[in-house]
């Protein structure tokens, strides 16, 4: 009789280079995907919090309204901060691109986001 020879999930983790780049192409023709090339150290920092920031995102949608989630008050709040940030980082992202004469698109969700933003607080009553 021969052994039985039980895999540990690291032992199942182990991908050849093949399979690697075989997930990679496969999961570049997935629906809302993204390739992009990285120039710099900051962007690729920034490129590895975006990754973490968009599985958190899932997981926050799971819980939100939820019994021992997060309710819809804090819910709101946190993607309040989520859009200054963005915005924040379109602003600097557009001085910069000005200082070094590179044009700078502002993307067009974000456009639309900053009209209704501005919408909300044109129609708030004057304190």
């Amino acid at each position: 009789m021969e052994k039985e020879i039980k895999e540990t999930p690291i032992q199942r983790q182990k991908l050849t280079k093949e399979e690697i780049l075989e997930r990679k192409i496969s999961m570049v023709k997935e629906r809302g995907s993204r390739v992009m090339k990285i120039n710099s150290p900051m962007g690729s920092i920034m490129f590895n919090i975006l990754q973490q920031f968009d599985q958190a995102y899932a997981h926050f949608k799971g819980q939100l309204g939820e019994p021992g989630g997060i309710s819809h008050e804090e819910g709101g709040a946190l993607m309040d901060r989520v859009q200054e940030i963005t915005m924040d980082f379109s602003e600097y992202t557009g001085q910069l691109s000005k200082k070094v004469k590179f044009k700078y698109f502002m993307p067009q969700e974000l456009q639309e986001l900053r009209k209704a933003i501005n919408g909300k607080k044109d129609k708030l009553p004057a304190s």
